[in-house]
């Protein structure tokens, strides 16, 4: 073909497009019942103009890292946590803004450390927490800090993969799990424990672990030295050996039955690379703790589908034993993604704050020693028109959560704002390297650690405060705060 000839092919193609643009209905056209769209030359042009208004992902990750750290060259110290406790978007919030919050949280992590004990943190999130994402980060953070190592406590049937640590099981075990699956029971006892599903033993059964090694594991959870069983409602003379790599077999027997909870366990000479545990007898297994102390764990429970809002459905007495028998000082709720769907109008933001805040007081009534923190819905795209948008009642379902929950004298930190706000997801997914999945709604392995490592950044501020009053007059520090 002739160069004019292919000019001209060109500019026909490129008018009749312009055609297109300019005489399709906005609304689309229905054929056979299947709505039809032609992108909108007013969209394109916008988009153009807009360009700039993006969010830039990796100027909104640098402001996040450098809102928390101290310039001490520029100011003096306590006005740098004056500004965090009171105005830093991207702090934990705090009821009251009442900065010694987490001072009693803290404290315990300390004397747990001091003490050769290992005090615990259960995270409980939708499926932005599966494989061990965001709570890893959180976990080594924490670790870094305080001691304690390994991947925490997990079921003995795990429902899916991890980073953090390799399991299989075999034997006479039945699965039941508050959120159902297809693998799953529903239990009339609802003694479903800390973890929110659990394991009838009826016999013999074998539990075997392998360290993680794989390039997205944290050094820490690498380290497993403290092993045990958290079991209750056993049947006289359950039995229970551990084989480990490199140390030779150790056993334990419960003789008598017990009704409630209990926690049989090994405190090894040093970290072991695989083992197994075989258990023989009858008795509920709610989660086999792989750690190394002292120190502190945090123990990751991702719910697949779930919004927060049945967690009440644990029988209270059952997990007020686990979380005292574990020592559970801290517990965190990350929810909201899964409600947001059904979300379409205010009145129905309304009513998922009031079923939240149901759970908010069943938690007070189990654990009312440990610390309540809720970490936020993460900003989420969906299609509208042709145009991927954060969903439109997205960030007044965030306003409402931190509203109530600091209502409730309960801590919140806010994800969706720490992302970016409107229209942040879409960028994450774009940026590279990736940051979100193509659902528009997950965190890859690579956001999850960004987001984790601010959200344990944000909580170990509160600490860094905690330290610094210890050298000051704490009338002072009040004083100070109040001043203008």
């Amino acid at each position: 073909m002739k160069p004019h000839k292919i000019v001209l092919f060109f500019l026909a193609l490129f008018a009749l497009m312009f055609a297109c643009w300019y005489f399709f209905p906005a609304e689309g056209v229905d054929v056979g019942g299947v709505k039809l769209r032609f992108p909108s030359y007013e969209k394109a042009l916008e988009d153009l103009r807009n360009g700039d208004s993006a969010v830039d992902v990796d100027s909104v990750l640098l402001a996040v890292q450098k809102s928390y750290e101290m310039v001490r060259e520029q100011g003096d110290t306590l006005a740098f946590y004056k500004e965090y406790i009171t105005s830093n978007p991207n702090r934990i919030h705090l009821p009251g803004d009442d900065y010694t919050f987490f001072d009693s949280f803290f404290e315990g992590l300390d004397t747990a450390a001091s003490s050769g004990q290992l005090a615990r943190i259960v995270h409980y999130g939708d499926s932005q927490l599966e494989m061990d994402r965001i709570s890893s980060m959180l976990r080594q953070m924490l670790q870094d800090r305080f001691g304690g190592s390994g991947p925490g406590m997990v079921p003995i049937l795990k429902p899916m993969s991890s980073v953090s640590v390799s399991q299989n099981t075999t034997g006479s075990l039945t699965r039941y799990s508050l959120v159902s699956d297809t693998l799953s029971r529903w239990s009339s006892t609802h003694r479903y424990g800390p973890l929110t599903r659990y394991a009838v033993l009826s016999g013999e059964a074998r539990f075997n672990f392998r360290r993680a090694e794989n390039r997205y594991a944290q050094e820490r959870v690498k380290s497993i030295n403290r092993i045990g069983v958290l079991f209750g409602h056993s049947g006289p003379g359950l039995k229970m050996s551990l084989k480990c790599d490199t140390l030779s077999l150790m056993t334990a027997s419960v003789d008598s039955a017990v009704n409630g909870v209990s926690v049989v366990s090994w405190d090894l000479p040093k970290s072991v690379k695989q083992g197994s545990l075989t258990l023989s007898g009858t008795a509920e297994i709610y989660g086999i703790m792989l750690d190394g102390g002292p120190g502190v764990t945090v123990d990751n429970v991702a719910m697949r589908g779930c919004s927060g809002t049945i967690l009440s459905g644990i029988d209270s007495t059952s997990l007020r034993a686990a979380y005292e028998n574990t020592d559970t000082r801290l517990i965190i709720l990350q929810f909201g993604g899964n409600a947001m769907p059904g979300i379409g109008s205010r009145k129905a933001i309304s009513i998922y704050m009031n079923k939240l805040e149901k759970q908010f007081e069943y938690f007070k009534g189990v654990a009312p020693w440990a610390k309540l923190l809720f970490v936020g819905p993460a900003d989420m795209s969906k299609s509208v028109n042709g145009s991927l948008v954060t969903w439109p009642l997205l960030p007044d379902l965030n306003d409402s959560l931190k509203v109530h929950c600091l209502n409730n004298g309960i801590a919140y930190w806010d994800t969706f704002n720490m992302m970016g706000g409107v229209g942040s997801m879409k960028e994450w997914v774009n940026h590279s390297p990736q940051l979100a999945g193509p659902d528009y709604i997950h965190f890859t392995t690579k956001g999850a650690a960004e987001v984790g490592s601010a959200l344990a950044k944000s909580l170990l501020l509160y600490d860094d405060f905690r330290r610094l009053r210890a050298t000051l007059s704490e009338q002072a520090v009040r004083d100070y705060l109040r001043s203008e």
